[in-house]
């Protein structure tokens, strides 16, 4: 490069003309500077590698963020699954039948079939084989079921004490009564109940 005031050889590395001392212009000060980086890159480094000739990594991908309401919508449905399975647990076990104690089953049946009915010396029990055997003689008895114990859902301390029998028309004939065996009482919960009963 030449001096622009003496015209004399400036070396490309110096800041000022070595003859007349004129600054050298800024805009070749950046562009020599660009060179030496330039040349600095391309020069082979002790391992004998040029720079940027060595294996990339692979770029990971972005990760995909979903929107915020998606999360939010999932930890709801969650939560109400959640709430509904312990809703269906605690409704089966509160519902489940109790187990009747036969101790104080038995003896609650035969007070009742011992009861004394709407008619004139007869009981409860006689009642109702009276009624029996009234179907049996017309010829209408298709098949006797008995007496059954069955357990009240969510109750210990209660049952239901049936007597059934069916007809050849399909009509069952029962007579059932929810037994309260803290109490020591007898619900009627049929017609035939109520009749074989004494109010």
């Amino acid at each position: 490069m030449k001096c622009p005031r003496c015209h004399g050889e400036v070396p490309t590395e110096a800041l000022r003309c070595p003859d007349c001392k004129l600054a050298k212009p800024k805009a070749l000060i950046v562009k020599s500077d660009k060179k030496k980086d330039l040349s600095k890159k391309d020069a082979p480094k002790a391992d004998g590698k040029r720079p940027g000739t060595h294996a990339r990594k692979p770029r990971r991908k972005p990760e995909r963020k979903l929107p915020k309401w998606v999360s939010i919508v999932a930890a709801a449905l969650c939560v109400v699954l959640i709430a509904a399975v312990g809703v269906y647990v605690y409704l089966y076990f509160a519902n489940a039948p109790g187990e009747i104690d036969p101790h104080l089953a038995q003896p609650a049946m035969q007070r009742l079939r011992q009861m004394p009915s709407r008619q004139a010396n007869l009981t409860v029990e006689q009642y109702l084989s009276q009624e029996l055997e009234k179907s049996r003689r017309v010829g209408n008895l298709a098949s006797v079921q008995g007496w059954t114990l069955r357990p009240v859902k969510g109750s210990s301390s209660k049952m239901l004490i049936a007597f059934s029998f069916q007809e050849r028309d399909n009509t069952e004939r029962r007579a059932e009564w929810l037994a309260d065996l803290t109490h020591d009482t007898f619900t009627p919960q049929t017609e035939l109940a109520t009749n074989a009963c004494k109010p």
